[in-house]
């Protein structure tokens, strides 16, 4: 099959393209549209009541206890829970 030269470089670009959009198999949570409340961005959805900041699902059990609502507060903003499995993945 021959191609032309311009062909040539828009199937590169193209397929260099794809190859940086599909990213490292150990990439970070995916970005979610601006919200309000904890969990909403996809987070466990619970509010430190000491700090006022929301925990994140590593800190989960350290910051709120077992239940967490011993010293956090469920906000369960829309959205809640959807990161666990890449926030909780373990790096490749």
């Amino acid at each position: 099959m021959i191609l032309d030269c311009g062909k040539f470089l828009i199937l590169i670009a193209m397929t260099t393209g794809l190859l940086a959009a599909a990213g490292p198999s150990s990439a970070r949570c995916p970005d979610r549209p601006p919200c309000k409340g904890c969990g909403c961005k996809g987070g466990p959805g619970y509010r430190i009541i000491a700090t006022g900041k929301c925990a994140g699902f590593k800190q989960l059990k350290t910051k709120c206890g077992e239940p967490p609502t011993l010293r956090c507060t469920f906000e369960n903003a829309p959205g809640t829970g959807l990161n666990r499995h890449c926030a909780l993945a373990k790096p490749d």
